[in-house]
């Protein structure tokens, strides 16, 4: 006998995203899987986000809140679902059609969550091109399982990538934490149960310029944040592993995730003060993260441009570094831009 479908609860909260959160409930409710329940929390905007919102009252559940905080947002947005599944879709964020059927059909009791690619796109909802986690060919469930029992960590996608069962949230909420939820949740979500990972893009990451944790290159103010809200985190997940008895592997777990070992470089190289800093040096952070790079699944393409990126940047004189960040993370727009001006010359010659 095939088990039923599991009930799918779609939690948006927001917070001052009227231009945006219109289109994540659009593409909430227009998933074909039959058992899905859509709750919207707006935490005290001020800009009319829940004018929006009230427009597609009753077919969402509308929590109208004074303003909280997003951690408070999250929440309320939790304790007012109830799906066996649940995901939490950031209101500038978007579900490709279909993600919500591709994820019940490869739920199972055993998952802590499932995760699947996201593409980004700009503010007016242009692809760039470019993927989060862009998961390697062959990188799937036992994958992340292998990879969390031998460094502590594995390959995971910001909040709306991201659909946890139920059983796994009830102990964690609610969350007494001060940002985003999604590094706490997936960091400890292999402590508790499987990691299940589809290949395939379900939703849409916004990049706008306003996000919390996406990076334009030029707040690197943040970087010392970033990386201690990090170090929290899996100092979370160690806890939860004592308490449980599940053996974690010897060593800084975060010598073994090639982003975070990006951003102290970049730290490093920009003269900033950050948690941990006297254990690095640029040559020591750089080896890791080729042996990283050589051994992880993925594409050649990306172990060239990965390889690359940290020579140049460990090489580079600290004025020239500004530039880089900047080069690094608009890429595809500026490729775009590049694009759009040879073909506007080629039109004109």
């Amino acid at each position: 006998m095939t088990s039923p479908l599991p009930k799918i609860s779609v939690v948006i909260p927001c917070f001052n995203y009227a231009r945006y959160v219109g289109q994540a409930i659009e593409s909430a409710l227009a998933q074909a899987h039959p058992d899905t329940e859509v709750v919207v929390v707006n935490d005290g905007s001020t800009d009319g986000s829940l004018a929006v919102i009230e427009r597609y009252a009753p077919q969402v559940v509308v929590v109208d809140q004074v303003n909280q905080g997003s951690i408070a947002a999250y929440n309320r947005g939790f304790s007012e679902s109830s799906g066996d599944v649940v995901i939490f879709l950031d209101a500038d964020d978007l579900l490709e059609p279909g993600a919500l059927a591709a994820v019940a059909a490869a739920w199972t009791p055993a998952c802590a969550k499932l995760q699947y690619d996201l593409k980004i796109i700009d503010a007016d909802g242009r692809d760039t091109g470019r993927r989060f986690c862009n998961f390697a060919s062959g990188y799937g469930t036992a994958e992340a399982r292998s990879a969390f029992l031998r460094t502590g960590t594995y390959r995971w996608p910001v909040t709306t990538g991201n659909a946890y069962s139920r059983w796994f949230l009830e102990p964690m909420f609610p969350l007494r934490i001060e940002h985003g939820p999604d590094g706490h949740l997936n960091t400890v979500a292999p402590v508790y149960g499987d990691v299940k990972v589809l290949p395939q893009v379900l939703g849409a990451y916004r990049v706008h310029g306003a996000n919390m944790w996406s990076s334009d290159g030029s707040d690197h103010s943040r970087l010392p944040f970033r990386i201690h809200t990090r170090q929290r985190e899996v100092a979370f997940m160690q806890l939860h592993a004592q308490q449980r008895g599940v053996f974690l592997p010897a060593g800084n777990v975060l010598d073994r995730e090639l982003p975070f070992l990006n951003y102290r470089l970049m730290a490093l190289k920009l003269g900033l003060a950050y948690t941990g800093q006297e254990h690095d040096s640029p040559g020591s952070l750089v080896r890791r993260a080729v042996s990283l790079i050589v051994s992880e699944p993925m594409s050649l393409k990306h172990r060239v441009g990965h390889l690359g990126w940290f020579g140049v940047l460990a090489l580079a004189p600290r004025r020239a570094v500004p530039a880089l960040l900047h080069v690094r993370f608009n890429r595809s727009e500026l490729l775009q831009s590049l694009r759009r001006s040879v073909g506007l010359a080629t039109a004109r010659s």
